[in-house]
């Protein structure tokens, strides 16, 4: 065989494994706490008393992350290990908004999105320095 039949034969047996994979429910990847490598539940032990009641879905995307974590740097390790952390401690509906936002903020302009990031943090000064201050006492 010619290499470039070899290379096409290779791409389509690749791309049918990649298609077979997607047509797979997610339930194939569903994996309980217990069966997970020592390593994977380093990497996710915020999730230790919840990983069996997660949606197969948001396993399936922790478990990527899972899996790129060691090839980080040590600083975007410690990064990705505090975001771990402040995720597992949101509620689903909280989770649920957190993807809204990301989604529309992926559809922003990349040329925009510096500016909505300005604004967002203005809003958010703006809400917590209002909490702190204690309304005026009516008469």
């Amino acid at each position: 065989m010619s290499m470039s039949i070899e290379r096409t034969l290779s791409l389509f047996r690749f791309l049918l494994f990649g298609f077979a994979l997607s047509a797979l429910p997610l339930s194939a990847f569903a994996q309980s706490w217990e069966k997970l490598s020592t390593q994977q539940q380093d990497i996710l032990a915020p999730f230790a008393n919840s990983w069996n009641a997660l949606p197969e879905e948001e396993q399936h995307n922790l478990l990527g992350i899972a899996r790129r974590y060691p090839t980080l740097s040590p600083e975007k390790q410690q990064r990705l290990h505090e975001q771990i952390d402040k995720w597992s401690r949101l509620t689903p509906e909280q989770r649920t908004r957190a993807r809204e936002k990301y989604q529309a903020f992926s559809r922003v302009p990349a040329e925009k999105r510096e500016a909505v990031k300005q604004m967002v943090r203005e809003q958010q000064a703006a809400g917590a320095a209002s909490a702190v201050q204690p309304g005026i006492p009516s008469r």
